[in-house]
Formats: C-alpha cells, structure tokens, sequence
C-alpha cells in the first residue's frame, strides 16, 4: 500500500444478498489514483453465497475545465487522453460526441483509439449505410491517416481529464 491507502474497512450490514437472503457485508476501501485522484470502493459481498457487487465513488474537488486539441499530424495521434468518467468528449467535424453515462467508468486511450472506436460503433449508429454514414466513415479514416485535420474537445465539470500535449488548449469553465 502506498501513504494514500486506507485499510479497508467491513461492515455487516442489514441489507439482504439478492441470491441467498443472508446479510450483505459492506466493504470500503480509499485509495488515490493517477489522473483520478481521491475514490473509494465500496463493495457489498455476500459471504454466504459470494455475491457481489461493486461501484466506484469520485471526489470532485478539481476544476471544471475544457480541452481543446487539433490533431494535424501523424505523432498527434499517439497522444495519451484521459477522460473522466463524468466528462463529455467532442469532435465536431463529424459530429460525435460521447457523453458519460451512468455507469461510465472513463477511458484511458489515445487520439487514435478514439477515432476507432468511434469508426467501429458506426455500423450501430445507422441502420442504413447512408451518405452521412459514408462522409463519416470517410472523414475519421483520412484523419487516422494524418490526410485532413480533426478537433478534440473534452467538457469536464470534475477537472479530471487530460489530453497530454503541449498543443492541446487549457480554459476553465464556470463551476
């Protein structure tokens, strides 16, 4: 354990397993990690039948901010991005965004890992291969080929998430 780390702390609680009906024991652990900083774990376990179920709780304490990055040339998309699980990610010249969901734990990838996932949920987001799915399809592939600029935006009311590159543009939002 790190100086950051708590021990984890069980509690026996009243709440019955969703299996067996015995008490659920509640076990919390801190921790501080990269980029994240401050969470805790809570785990509710079932020692009876060895159920469980698991969330993630983040301190918000950073500042909103939102990040600007112009991908325009090839080294662009090694760049390392970390968007928070609360944060909205952007790339208006296909009109894509990703919003954080309630069950969103964030990501840990690069310009280029986004511009494939988001190239691979297309199929999911037509049910017919229309023009627009073509444009689309067409515009992410040239921009992975480095061929025609694209823009990375991530709106983070948490201030946790990062583009790690000196080109990529820093403002703070209103909180």
């Amino acid at each position: 354990m790190d100086s950051y780390d708590e021990p984890p702390v069980e509690i026996e609680t009243t709440v019955e397993c969703p299996v067996c009906s015995k008490p659920l024991y509640l076990i919390i652990y801190s921790t501080e990690i990269p980029m994240e900083g401050r969470i805790a774990i809570q785990t509710y376990t079932c020692h009876n039948c060895l159920y469980k179920n698991a969330s993630v709780l983040y301190d918000t304490d950073g500042k909103p901010h939102k990040i600007t990055f112009h991908i325009t040339e090839p080294d662009d998309l090694n760049v390392l991005v970390y968007r928070s699980p609360s944060a909205f990610l952007e790339i208006p010249e296909i009109n894509a965004e990703i919003s954080p969901g309630e069950e969103s734990t964030g990501e840990l990838t690069t310009v280029e890992g986004i511009l494939l996932t988001i190239s691979e949920k297309l199929g999911l987001m037509f049910d017919q291969k229309t023009e627009e799915y073509y444009t689309i399809k067409g515009r992410i592939d040239a921009s992975l080929q480095s061929k025609v600029p694209i823009t990375l935006v991530i709106r983070d009311g948490t201030g946790k998430s990062v583009i790690q590159s000196s080109k990529a543009v820093w403002e703070k939002l209103k909180e």
